[in-house]
């Protein structure tokens, strides 16, 4: 596996988790600063960019 392929695989593991986790918080009214700092500290975890 290169590095781009690594890459790659964890933005999209980043990204379907926070989707997941993104319905949680929108069906269970979690703050948006609370779910930006979440979403944050789930990219750095994969140590990916969250770029839109």
């Amino acid at each position: 596996m290169n590095k781009s392929d690594s890459y790659d695989s964890k933005l999209s593991k980043a990204r379907g988790l926070t989707s997941q986790l993104g319905m949680f918080a929108e069906e269970n009214d979690i703050p948006k600063d609370l779910w930006d700092a979440l979403e944050a500290t789930i990219y750095d975890f994969y140590q990916v960019s969250h770029d839109k």
